[in-house]
């Protein structure tokens, strides 16, 4: 496992305090961006399937920490959308601008379908306002991949150790 677990637990912990606390205060179109999914997302388009399914467990268990709803729906839905999308990502060609709003779209609709059909599947009442919110979420979550994408890939350049050449 890499070191980057320890970067995990204080990162998600901070983005999952600004969702629960801040965000709200300043929706964006109505809306309230999946900080903590964004970057794990993007970490693991940049590092790989381990590392993107770690972050999405660290991230989904903070914010089911902070939510009314079952522990660990989050988390596994997190996982499974990101295993998903990077699964995808790795039969595709590399690209920076394109394929990260795809992925950030396409990781977006399967977390909310899963994690809608488990709340479901444990007896929670899903009103109808969250699932026709659904496209919205869908097109914030690809305009805001970008500089979340390009923000850790340029930390992600900086702080990776580089080989030594002897």
């Amino acid at each position: 496992m890499s070191s980057s677990i320890y970067l995990a637990v204080p990162v998600m912990l901070v983005l999952t305090v600004a969702q629960t606390a801040v965000l709200p205060r300043f929706p964006i179109v109505g809306l309230i961006p999946q900080l903590p999914f964004l970057v794990a997302l993007s970490w693991g388009l940049l590092r790989g399937v381990n590392e993107g399914i770690v972050w999405a467990f660290i991230g989904g268990l903070c914010l089911d920490l902070f939510s009314v709803g079952p522990l660990g729906v989050t988390a596994l839905a997190y996982m499974l959308a990101i295993l998903a999308v990077i699964w995808i990502e790795n039969a595709m060609p590399a690209n920076r601008f394109f394929l990260p709003i795809i992925m950030a779209a396409l990781a977006t609709l399967i977390y909310l379908f899963i994690y809608l059909f488990l709340l479901q599947l444990l007896g929670h009442q899903i009103s109808m306002q969250v699932v026709t919110g659904i496209s919205s979420t869908v097109i914030l979550h690809g305009a805001l991949i970008l500089p979340i994408f390009w923000l850790m890939y340029y930390l992600d350049q900086t702080f990776r150790p580089r080989p030594v050449k002897l």
